[in-house]
């Protein structure tokens, strides 16, 4: 994924939202999961919306440059994970 603009603009466009654990799958077409991550009990979500956060079960945070450009390498990394050739003895390592 590519991501282009200027940097205030592009900040004012990401939010990091905490909460009660939730399948992103179920969140409104405005908002565009760009990371996330989950425990047994709460979900953080690093999220491109052009809109406001309205549902009040989420903490909405502001982010930085590094976490911003982290979370975009995470989703890069994550779809581009190539598969590790098989160590000797058939047994396949994940990286």
């Amino acid at each position: 994924m590519r991501v282009a603009g200027p940097v205030d603009e592009l900040l004012a466009a990401h939010h990091l939202l905490t909460g009660p654990r939730r399948d992103p799958g179920t969140l409104p077409d405005s908002l565009q999961v760009v990371s996330a991550s989950h425990t047994d009990v709460q979900t953080t979500l690093l999220v491109r919306t052009a809109g406001k956060i309205l549902d009040p079960a989420w903490t909405v945070s502001e982010l930085g440059l590094e976490d911003l450009v982290l979370g975009y390498m995470s989703q890069a990394a994550g779809r581009r994970r190539p598969r590790q050739p098989p160590l000797p003895g058939g047994t396949e390592m994940t990286c």
